[in-house]
């Protein structure tokens, strides 16, 4: 039966004429995904194996390609391959995926708070309430909605890339790479941590030492909810927090992660009993407190006081040191403002 590439499949997946490449007569749609063949040739030797991902599906996250390639459905010669995998003349790639664009990469015109932008990079400011990355529940509207709407501007096939994230109800900065160069060399500046984050949070509590680390390893827990946790099997998390004001009962200070774990910062505030207000997953006692006080004073906030206020990093390709500062969001000031009002009680 296979013969040549249905119609649908090159509709869904153009392929370029200029690609050196061919797609293989081997293309069965099953369900959502189709089983495609690149034999490889000169002009794709000792390209990386994501990297060349990336390029034949431009409409794919690379989050979704790099889970297909962990999970067997990305093969070279027939069996299964690393990410990092170079690739040679004459190998044939085998990739089991569903070609239709993922959701985040399908763009949408929504506004953008653009902090800084050039040829390799794109900072932002994300506000509260707006997913990075869609989830089941919410598939449009989000940043990366919002980033591949931006680019798509600027140059045929530029896609964001993201090198790291914030929480839906976090606000703050973000550095996105506008190529895959940038994107390599952001992702190693993170991994050797050259990349200076700080945090405005407040807390319920107060917390009277003026500087602290917080040094508890994360881990997932998957028989519990929430899976992420403190628990002394996980990986090594550090957190150093700088004490800034005490409110009657609350605590705003500023919190810079040393390592870069899921939650990490909400984890460490709630594990010392001082859970981020607004924050219902780690502190649900006192979110149900803040929730009454809310009520009381007619007044609703839906994010976490947590705000990424400051960035820095060396530029990917000049090796300049960036550094990039948000103000506090004005959530932050009305928040104190009634709570100094109301004689600061739950």
């Amino acid at each position: 039966m296979p013969k040549t590439v249905p119609d649908l499949l090159l509709r869904i997946f153009p392929v370029r004429a200029s690609a050196s490449y061919t797609l293989a007569a081997m293309a069965e749609v099953m369900e959502r995904s189709a089983r495609f063949v690149f034999s490889i040739g000169e002009a794709e030797a000792g390209q990386r194996l994501d990297h060349f991902l990336a390029r034949a599906f431009p409409q794919v996250s690379r989050v979704l390609l790099r889970r297909a390639t962990a999970d067997g459905r990305v093969r070279v010669n027939g069996q299964p391959s690393r990410s990092n995998y170079r690739l040679r003349v004459g190998d044939l790639v085998t990739v089991e995926i569903d070609p239709r664009p993922t959701p985040a990469l399908v763009p949408e015109p929504i506004p953008l708070r653009i902090v800084f932008e050039d040829d390799a990079i794109l900072v932002v400011e994300k506000p509260a309430g707006m997913l990075v990355y869609p989830n089941r529940e919410m598939t449009s509207g989000t940043l990366l909605n919002a980033l591949c709407h931006h680019l798509s501007q600027q140059a045929l096939g530029t896609r964001p890339g993201l090198v790291h994230r914030l929480d839906r109800f976090t606000s703050g900065l973000l550095v996105v790479a506008k190529t895959e160069s940038a994107h390599r060399v952001l992702a190693r500046h993170f991994r050797e941590r050259r990349v200076e984050k700080t945090y405005l949070a407040l807390v319920h509590g107060e917390l009277h030492e003026g500087e602290l680390r917080i040094a508890r390893p994360i881990g997932w827990d998957p028989t519990q909810y929430p899976h992420w946790r403190v628990m002394d099997s996980g990986r090594e998390a550090l957190t150093e927090i700088r004490v800034l004001d005490i409110v009657h009962g609350l605590t705003l200070l500023e919190a810079r992660p040393q390592t870069g774990r899921t939650h990490q910062i909400r984890l460490h505030l709630a594990a010392i009993g001082h859970p981020i207000v607004g924050d219902a997953l780690y502190g649900p006692q006192a979110y149900a407190a803040f929730q009454a006080w809310m009520q009381r004073v007619g007044r609703r906030f839906a994010r976490h006081f947590l705000h990424a206020a400051s960035l820095a990093f060396p530029h990917p390709r000049t090796g300049e040191p960036l550094r990039f500062h948000s103000p506090s969001p004005e959530e932050f000031r009305e928040l104190l403002q009634l709570w100094r009002a109301t004689s600061g009680s739950f």
